[in-house]
């Protein structure tokens, strides 16, 4: 359950909490604002002074995807919070080693911190963040990621039912599916296909999705097109535990898929642009043709 911190304007409101760095931004010769994503105060911004210093008040600990305990200020008048202490206790190094495990890590930083509402305690999706960059350095990229999806999607109760289609009812059993965003769920092969009548779901182009909540930022006639074999390995991935994350064995035309897919929902679902999806999905494509 998402708890929101309390503020005391009448003391010095200190924090301490695990946190990973999601992003640094320069702030001047020698200071960062970082981006942190924590498990008692989920998504914070904050300013660490002197932090761009080898010998400065952090030693050099703050870096991409660096994670440990932090100390801060908090300041309830401005999103800018104070960083007085971090220690680096994982860095995840191994993830510099290839291309497509960096691009992963990325594509997961930057969707938690958009999933992550800041002051929201949420210690299932830091869980599954950090265990995520643990599996993105010994396992297949392209099935941690759609793990990751699958999980961040069920941990902040966006998950749509895929188990029946939208329109008729039946189980979504047919090879061919659609999923309706304005209905937030699937469509079977045989509803897909033109009727004159306006109860059923016309297929239309495949849409990038537009901003707004989950569901409701499509017309009624925008479906996406997907198949069976993507749903099965959704419902797989969703019975397994994050001891399992990345060994399921998944071919990459199939995990690609499947991650695009699921990338749509997510970024339908907290408004965030799809670019980082983008970027991903060309990455696993190139390492795929080699």
């Amino acid at each position: 359950m998402a708890m929101t911190m309390a503020y005391d304007p009448l003391v010095i409101n200190f924090a301490k909490t695990s946190a990973l760095v999601l992003r640094t931004y320069e702030y001047s010769e020698t200071s960062y604002v970082v981006s942190l994503l924590t498990r008692e105060y989920g998504r914070l911004h904050a300013l660490a002074k002197g932090g761009r210093r080898p010998k400065g008040t952090f030693g050099g600990e703050i870096d991409l995807f660096a994670e440990g305990p932090a100390v801060l200020v908090m300041h309830p008048e401005t999103s800018l919070h104070l960083l007085t202490e971090f220690s680096c206790r994982r860095r995840w190094l191994g993830l510099r080693s290839a291309l497509d495990r960096a691009y992963g890590a990325c594509y997961a930083a930057e969707i938690a911190g958009a999933a992550s509402p800041e002051g929201e305690q949420q210690p299932e999706l830091y869980e599954l963040v950090t265990t995520t960059l643990d599996s993105l350095e010994a396992g297949d990229a392209a099935a941690v990621v759609a793990f990751f999806q699958v999980h961040l999607l069920m941990t902040t109760g966006f998950m749509p039912e895929l188990q029946s289609c939208v329109a008729c009812g039946k189980a979504a059993t047919t090879r061919q599916l659609g999923y309706c965003f304005a209905r937030s769920g699937l469509v079977c092969a045989e509803c897909l296909k033109p009727r004159p009548d306006a109860g059923r779901p016309a297929p239309g182009r495949t849409p990038r999705p537009r901003r707004g909540r989950a569901g409701g930022g499509d017309s009624s006639d925008s479906i996406y097109r997907t198949s069976l074999a993507v749903i099965t390995l959704i419902r797989s991935l969703a019975r397994e535990g994050g001891a399992a994350i990345g060994r399921t064995r998944v071919p990459r035309p199939l995990a690609i898929e499947t991650i695009r897919f699921l990338g749509y929902l997510i970024a339908s679902a907290f408004e965030h642009d799809a670019s980082a999806l983008a970027n991903l999905l060309r990455r696993l494509k190139a390492s795929d043709e080699r």
